[in-house]
C-alpha cells in the first residue's frame, strides 16, 4: 500500500505541477525525452561526482536518485515559460499525459528504489508491460502538440518575430 501512495503522489504532484502552470504538453513531454537522455548518458558520470563531494544516499541508491533528478529536471525547468493552454480540457488532458509519460520515463527507478506491494506491484506491472507504448504514444502526442502550438501576435496584430 505504501508503493501505491509514493506513486499516486508522484503522479499527483507532477500533474499539478503542469496543471497550475497551464503549460502545453509537447513542451514537458519532449522535455522528458531529453531528460531521458541526459540520465542516460550523464548518470554513471554524475554519480561518483557527487558521491566525491561527499553525499552519500543508501536508500533509494544515490544513482536512482541523480538518474530521476536528470530525467525531470528539464520538464521542471520548462513550467517557468512557454506555451500555455487557454481550454481548461486541454490543459486536464495535457497535465495527464505529462504525469503519464513522466511515469513511464521513471519506471525503473520507481522499481529500483521502492519495496513494491499489492495494489503498487500491480501499477507498476501494468506501467512496466506498457512503458513502450505509453512513451511512443506520448512522445508523437507531444510533437503533433507542438505542431498545433501558435506563436504570440504582435502589440499590432502581426505575428511576432
Amino acid at each position: 500500500m505504501t508503493s501505491l501512495v509514493v506513486i499516486g503522489l508522484l503522479f499527483g504532484v507532477l500533474f499539478l505541477l503542469s496543471f497550475l502552470t497551464r503549460r502545453r504538453f509537447g513542451v514537458l513531454g519532449l522535455g522528458l525525452a531529453a531528460g531521458s537522455l541526459l540520465a542516460l548518458h550523464w548518470t554513471g558520470t554524475l554519480t561518483p561526482f557527487i558521491e566525491k563531494q561527499g553525499f552519500t544516499l543508501v536508500v533509494p541508491p544515490l544513482s536512482i536518485v541523480v538518474q530521476s533528478a536528470l530525467i525531470l529536471a528539464p520538464p521542471l525547468v520548462l513550467l517557468a515559460s512557454g506555451p500555455t493552454y487557454s481550454k481548461m480540457l486541454w490543459r486536464l488532458l495535457g497535465s495527464l499525459a505529462f504525469a503519464a509519460l513522466a511515469l513511464a520515463f521513471l519506471r525503473s527507478s520507481i522499481g529500483s528504489s521502492l519495496q513494491l506491494d499489492g495494489p503498487g506491484l500491480t501499477i507498476y506491472n501494468h506501467l512496466k508491460e506498457y512503458e513502450s507504448l505509453i512513451i511512443v504514444a506520448g512522445l508523437v502526442a507531444a510533437i503533433v502538440d507542438m505542431f498545433l502550438t501558435r506563436k504570440p501576435k504582435g502589440k499590432d496584430g502581426k505575428k511576432a518575430h
